[in-house]
């Protein structure tokens, strides 16, 4: 099995190094084909010994997507407008470097593979499928469902409930929120147009005239995408979306001394604070900084572990019960028993994270789909939401004092969590049988709608 896996984005990176993992796992031979677009990502994302790799070193520019600056400030649909423009232009430039790379093409083709995944935010893959010969596929999305995603599917967009996935709303809305949805679900229908298949078609055009990447993936078996039916928003779908949401889940390790010694000292518990792998807490506008700070203050019974990305900043040296670390066991925890409620920018892998472990959130979302992660927790009743540019003393203060005091998140997260883990088949299971599947009888029609099946003829 072939799973293109380029270096753009650690989550993204992750989600399909993880899909390798598990089909190595069950015994298939996996090769990764791992183009390098981010020179700073120096993981490949899988673990498992027996997967072989095949890399291609251009490197694409970084600026992109790692500009911190702009991540704190206040988002604007000029500023989506001109990300997406400069993603696509990205994803057609290096896309045009991998399709003219005869020799890593003739040998990938070789492989004679019976299964290929790749995902929808990279479709030069598809691309590549095409190239080789690879007729059978699985569609991959490393985010939640989303309106965009049904047409793929062959479902009339549902505009009155699906909320657009880059905006604040719930699946319940009032009339102005359902039309304000409505237009969002338009910009979003165009810049994820613009970014997944604008600039990687073109590039896939110069060397393959007639393709179609939005027939192309709804020709994909299936589509895995990384939520879990029980978090997400429930909206239309078919048999070909599989939830795939918490793979690789990690056994719990002992804690190191360090961290039980923080544990043990907190009289009322501990609150995890982490942004993750792209948002740095490191670079937090200085009055931002000083906000959470003087919160964390208002809560001595209560210690703050907060993942912190310079030591030499020194951010904790007046606060006895706010304790900086570079990097946290995140899995560990969430598990411990006087863990209280996790801070974080809501990226699905932390929100299913904590949805998995019954651990409250408060969610300070910065770009992309992290208001509709946010909003998806909420709509649960197991977090509440805060505004980047919100973020105040006054306003974490009295977040935090009702996350942990009205017993309605704590009760909703555990059950949310036992929900989660009592699910009839695991994520890594779906992985499994229906890749097998797929690489049997690839896109059997059966589960094409009479939308999808009219637009082929």
């Amino acid at each position: 099995m072939l799973v293109i896996n380029p270096r753009f984005g650690h989550s993204h990176v992750r989600f399909r190094g993880k899909i390798a993992d598990i089909l190595a796992a069950a015994g298939h031979e996996v090769v990764v084909y791992q183009p390098i677009f981010e020179g700073k990502i120096n993981e490949t994302g899988s673990k498992h010994p027996n997967i072989r790799y095949v890399f291609a070193n251009h490197v694409m520019d970084e600026t992109i997507m790692d500009d911190q600056d702009q991540i704190w400030e206040d988002d604007s649909a000029l500023k989506m407008i001109r990300l997406s423009n400069a993603i696509a232009k990205s994803q057609k430039n290096h896309c045009s470097i991998l399709l003219n790379d005869k020799q890593v093409l003739k040998n990938l083709k070789n492989e004679n593979f019976d299964l290929g995944l790749g995902e929808i935010f990279d479709g030069c893959s598809f691309g590549i499928f095409e190239m080789i010969g690879l007729k059978k596929y699985v569609a991959l999305h490393s985010g939640c469902m989303a309106p965009i995603y049904q047409s793929y599917l062959g479902i009339p967009k549902t505009f009155p409930f699906a909320p657009a996935k880059f905006s604040a709303y719930t699946d319940q809305m009032n009339f102005f929120e359902r039309l304000g949805n409505f237009f969002a679900i338009q910009f979003e229908n165009w810049s994820f147009k613009k970014i997944y298949t604008d600039g990687p078609e073109e590039a896939i055009k110069e060397v393959v005239a007639e393709f179609d990447m939005q027939k192309k993936i709804q020709e994909a078996a299936f589509l895995f995408v990384n939520s879990d039916e029980h978090v997400d928003f429930t909206m239309p779908i078919t048999p070909k979306l599989i939830y795939t949401g918490g793979l690789g889940k990690s056994h719990s390790k002992p804690l190191a001394q360090k961290y039980i010694d923080i544990f043990n000292s907190a009289k009322k518990g501990v609150i995890y604070f982490s942004f993750g792998s792209v948002v740095k807490s490191k670079n937090m506008p200085k009055a931002m900084r000083g906000a959470i700070l003087s919160a964390f203050s208002e809560f001595p019974d209560i210690n703050f572990i907060w993942k912190y990305e310079d030591d030499t900043h020194q951010v904790a040296k007046d606060h006895s019960n706010v304790f900086t670390f570079r990097w946290l066991p995140q899995n560990e925890i969430l598990e411990h028993p006087k863990t209280l409620a996790f801070i974080s920018h809501g990226g699905m892998n932390s929100v299913i994270e904590g949805a998995t472990k019954g651990v409250p959130m408060i969610c300070i979302p910065f770009y992309a789909d992290q208001n509709h992660n946010a909003m998806i927790l909420e709509r649960r009743g197991t977090a509440e939401t805060i505004l980047k540019n919100q973020v105040t003393k006054q306003t974490l203060v009295r977040t935090i004092r009702k996350i942990i005091n009205v017993k309605k998140y704590n009760e909703n997260a555990k059950l949310l969590s036992k929900m989660v883990k009592s699910k009839v088949m695991e994520s890594e299971e779906r992985i499994v049988k229906y890749s097998e599947f797929a690489a049997e009888f690839g896109d059997s029609g059966t589960l094409q709608t009479e939308v999808n099946i009219r637009k082929k003829m």
